[in-house]
């Protein structure tokens, strides 16, 4: 009898502790950030000395499959962003209101290459974590 009620009490706790961690699951946000790394290094400018830029850059999205999704095309990503990059000049980057132009820059083709391979732009937000620019 003893067993029979510890072994209920028992199954009892398994199904309570299986329902916790689905409530758990339910709870965690679905918002997730995708870093490039290593940080992009990128000369830009077209005229005079060479500049530098460094910068850390993250995509905010909002599901397990736009996570998935993007880090399918990172390299493809990575590049377009060194594309945009590589073609500013000092205005654009040597001002706060210039990178907040590049951000929203990078963002769009962020979406535009996505929306291209998937069908779905997939990206919330784009960050630029760190900044540098040599002149």
């Amino acid at each position: 009898m003893f067993r029979l009620v510890g072994f209920l009490l028992f199954i009892g706790i398994l199904a309570g502790s299986q329902a916790y961690a689905e409530d758990e699951q339910d709870a965690v946000p679905a918002t997730q950030y995708i870093y490039f790394e290593p940080a992009l290094v990128i000369n830009f400018g077209s005229s005079g000395r060479i500049r530098y830029l460094r910068t850390e850059i993250a995509l905010k999205v909002s599901s397990k499959e736009a996570a998935g999704k993007v880090s399918q095309h990172k390299p493809y990503l990575r590049n377009t962003l060194v594309f945009l990059l590589s073609g500013q000049e000092s205005d654009a980057v040597n001002t706060s209101q210039g990178r907040e132009i590049l951000r929203k820059q990078a963002l769009e083709a962020v979406r535009v290459t996505l929306q291209t391979l998937e069908g779905m732009p997939y990206v919330d937000d784009l960050f630029f974590n760190t900044f540098v620019v040599q002149n």
